[in-house]
């Protein structure tokens, strides 16, 4: 166990390092030996890409306009038009402010040279906002393009992020005694172990439910909006939600009777990735829904 931390620190600090891929498949190892299932989901979903834009890390999110090419009468045109975000629905403004990486991190080792990669516009969004942005002008395609240097940038946070990780594991157990040959699943060892990865791994928009996380880096402190959509995700109906905002509008600390009460009510009702959870889970993931949306610390 402690030559597989080692290699991982090495390859951190290596002047060429390996491949990041062969890192993170050590890393999926690493997770099995030491009873952390939270560093395997993580590794593989780095491996394998994200399916869902909303799970994706903060530091797979960049910071990007859109520009738009416009045709408008006797053949004027307009080539990459920056596309102002007063001009979009609130619901569409991330089109013009923000893109969420969500390919492997295979797809970014084979890039190469300087440049940019260009993320289309849905066709969907282009055909509604076809005559709204420019007056006497179409809309005939609009993009995000993201410089290569930002995919160099990811790369060096996941190393980073890995590095980081495997010297605390390794310095807890040194300072512990702790014997990471015999970690047992389920025990403080193991656990001591989840919130390093998590600590590390996955940043401060995380918090831990048992063996799942939670990402609530897409709710805004104070913004209702953000709150009903990720409780509509997680499986929370209309009527449950009306009843939420009409007790945060009464109710502002998590010990109030009337948060925790709607809390105990739903938590049976919380779904993940269309499974439903356990009460246990679903009450972590309420209040850490919850927490986010008042402003307060996830502890």
């Amino acid at each position: 166990m402690q030559s597989l931390l080692d290699d991982v620190i090495k390859a951190g600090t290596a002047n060429q390092p390996p491949p990041l891929t062969s890192v993170l498949r050590q890393c999926i190892v690493l997770a099995n030996q030491l009873q952390a299932p939270l560093l395997r989901t993580w590794a593989e979903q780095e491996l394998k890409g994200y399916a869902n834009p909303k799970d994706v890390p903060e530091y797979r999110v960049v910071n990007v306009g859109a520009l738009g090419t416009f045709a408008g009468i006797g053949g004027l045109r307009y080539q990459a038009r920056p596309i102002p975000t007063s001009l979009l629905k609130p619901e569409h403004r991330w089109a013009a402010t923000v893109h969420k990486l969500t390919e492997p991190v295979s797809a970014y080792e084979s890039l190469s040279g300087n440049g940019v990669l260009i993320y289309e516009w849905p066709a969907d969004m282009i055909a509604y906002y076809q005559s709204k942005l420019l007056d006497g002008c179409v809309l005939m395609t609009a993009w995000q393009q993201v410089p290569k240097s930002v995919f160099a940038g990811v790369l060096d946070t996941i190393r980073t992020r890995v590095l980081t990780m495997a010297i605390d594991i390794k310095n807890d157990s040194e300072k512990g005694g702790l014997d990471l040959n015999h970690i047992k699943q389920n025990s403080p060892e193991a656990e001591k172990v989840q919130q390093t990865v998590l600590h590390n791994v996955y940043g401060n928009v995380y918090v831990a439910a048992g063996n799942q996380v939670i990402n609530t880096q897409n709710i805004e402190i104070g913004n209702w909006e953000d709150l009903r959509n990720a409780l509509a995700d997680a499986g929370i109906d209309d009527a449950d939600l009306g009843e939420l905002r009409s007790t945060l509008q009464h109710d502002k600390k998590m010990e109030s009777d009337g948060l925790k009460n709607w809390i105990r009510r739903n938590a049976g009702k919380v779904f993940d990735h269309g499974l439903q959870v356990g009460a246990s889970v679903g009450t972590t993931i309420l209040t850490q829904l919850i927490k986010r949306h008042l402003g307060l610390p996830p502890g």
